[in-house]
């Protein structure tokens, strides 16, 4: 396994390339007034951080360049499948609802899941 960057190097630069291009970007942006959309891609890369090797750099970099909340909601489906293929489902979908619920008040209430009424 040869890594051109660790872990928290990729992060540091992800961050910095996700804000560089969006501002760079032609596209508007949806900023969200609480600041949480760094909130939300720092929670989505940190559950990848356990993944072995380069194993989702493709979800890494897309979760790094999405300029808006909508773009981060839509590639839960991609970290729950990387997550799931590496650790299992039920691992997956406890790091996918924690996520899930930073996005509450974020995106419209129709797109939330309602919560579960019994933990599994």
């Amino acid at each position: 396994m040869n890594l051109f960057f660790t872990i928290p190097m990729r992060k540091t630069l992800s961050r910095f390339t996700s804000s560089f291009a969006a501002l760079l970007s032609e596209r508007n942006t949806i900023v969200d007034i609480d600041g949480r959309l760094e909130g939300i891609r720092e929670a989505m890369l940190d559950a990848l951080m356990e993944l072995d090797g380069d194993h989702g750099s493709g979800v890494w970099s897309k979760i790094g360049g999405a300029p808006e909340v909508q773009t981060l909601w839509y590639l839960r489906s991609e970290v729950m499948a990387l997550l799931a293929s590496h650790a299992g489902e039920r691992m997956a979908r406890e790091k996918l609802d924690s996520i899930t619920e930073l996005f509450r008040g974020v995106v419209p209430d129709n797109q939330m899941p309602l919560t579960r009424r019994f933990k599994r």
